[in-house]
C-alpha cells in the first residue's frame, strides 16, 4: 500500500471534507468566510495542497480548494477525464456548499478548466483567474491539435517522468529545482503532496500516467481560445515569464495578444521572473490578484451564504 507524502492538517482554520462531483467523490479544502466565494484549481498532477501558501492570504473570504478527479485524495475512477466532466466536477461542488456563483481561479491545467465554466456556465461564475494556462495554444480556431509532427511534439513535451526515487533523493531534487530560491518547509509540504511512498520505499507520482496522458490528450483535442469570445466576465490572466527563456514563451505571448481581442473585459498580465508554479513563488501576489478579481465585482455580487 503507498502512502501519500507531504501530509499534513489543512491551514489556517482550513477544514477538510468530501464533497461530489459526478459520480465521483472529491476532496476538497474549505476555508469559510463572507462575501463571494471563491474556487481553487489546481493544475495537471497537482493536488489542492498546492493552494495552502496563497489560501490564508485571503482570510476573510469563503474559499474551497479541491483535489480534482483522479488527483490527490480524491476518487481515481477509470474514467472520463475530459474537461467538461471535470467542470462539472467543479459545479457539482459547489452546489454542495450552496455556492450559486464564484470567483474560480485555475492554475496550468485548472485555468482551462476555469475558463470553460466561465465560458459554458456564466450564470455561475462571477470573473475568472487564470495563472500561467488556458487560453492557448493558439490553432486558429481549430478545435484540436490534429495528428502529425506538431502533436506528437507537444505530447511528448507534457510526458511526466516516470520518477521512482528514495524519497529523501527526491527531497533533495525538488528543492534544487526551479523554485529552489522560494524553498521552504511549507512549499516543500505542496509539492510532496503530489508524490506518494509505495511498499518498495520509493517516490512515485500519486497521479497514474495513463490517466495524466488521458488529460494531455483531451487538452490537444480542445483549443480554449475559443471559449474566450463567450466569457463576459471580467477574466483575469496571466503568463509567467521565466528568466532564461520559456518553452512556451511564445505560445503564451500569442495566447494574450489573441485574447486581448477576443474577450469581453479582459485583464491580462505578464509577470517577468515568475515560474510556472509561481503560486508557490509569490503567493502574496496571486492573493493580491485574486482579492483584485474579487474586489472588482463585489459591489454588483448577489451572492447567497
Amino acid at each position: 500500500m503507498s502512502t501519500p507524502l507531504g501530509q499534513h492538517p489543512p491551514v489556517a482554520g482550513g477544514i477538510d471534507l468530501d464533497l461530489p462531483g459526478v459520480d465521483v467523490r472529491l476532496r476538497a479544502t474549505r476555508w469559510p468566510g463572507a462575501g463571494v466565494p471563491v474556487l481553487l484549481l489546481h493544475g495537471l498532477a497537482s493536488t489542492r495542497r498546492f493552494w495552502d501558501l496563497v489560501a490564508p492570504r485571503l482570510a476573510g473570504l469563503p474559499v474551497l480548494a479541491l483535489d480534482q478527479r483522479g488527483h490527490g485524495d480524491s476518487d481515481r475512477p477509470a474514467g472520463p477525464y475530459d474537461g467538461a466532466t471535470v467542470a462539472r466536477d467543479a459545479l457539482t461542488a459547489l452546489d454542495a456548499l450552496g455556492y450559486p456563483r464564484a470567483v474560480v481561479v485555475g492554475h496550468s491545467w485548472g485555468a482551462s478548466t476555469a475558463l470553460r465554466l466561465a465560458a459554458e456556465s456564466p450564470e455561475r461564475v462571477l470573473a475568472v483567474v487564470a495563472v500561467d494556462g488556458g487560453p492557448g495554444p493558439i490553432r486558429g480556431g481549430a478545435s484540436a491539435l490534429p495528428p502529425g509532427a506538431e502533436r506528437t511534439q507537444a505530447r511528448a513535451r507534457l510526458e511526466p517522468p516516470r520518477t521512482a526515487l528514495p524519497v529523501a533523493e527526491l527531497r533533495e531534487r525538488l528543492a534544487q529545482g526551479p523554485l529552489a530560491p522560494w524553498w521552504s518547509p511549507d512549499v516543500e509540504a505542496a509539492v510532496l503532496a503530489i508524490f506518494e511512498e509505495g511498499p518498495d520505499g520509493l517516490a512515485r507520482a500519486r497521479l497514474p500516467f495513463a490517466t495524466h496522458m488521458a488529460i494531455v490528450d483531451d487538452l490537444l483535442d480542445t483549443d480554449p481560445a475559443g471559449w474566450l469570445p463567450q466569457i463576459a466576465c471580467p477574466a483575469w490572466l496571466v503568463a509567467a515569464e521565466q528568466v532564461g527563456g520559456d518553452p512556451w514563451g511564445a505560445r503564451k505571448a500569442a495566447a494574450l495578444e489573441h485574447a486581448a481581442g477576443a474577450l469581453a473585459r479582459p485583464r491580462l498580465q505578464r509577470w517577468a521572473g515568475a515560474v510556472h508554479d509561481v503560486p508557490l513563488q509569490w503567493p502574496a501576489l496571486v492573493a493580491g490578484l485574486i482579492r483584485a478579481a474579487v474586489d472588482e465585482i463585489s459591489p454588483s455580487a448577489s451572492v447567497h451564504q
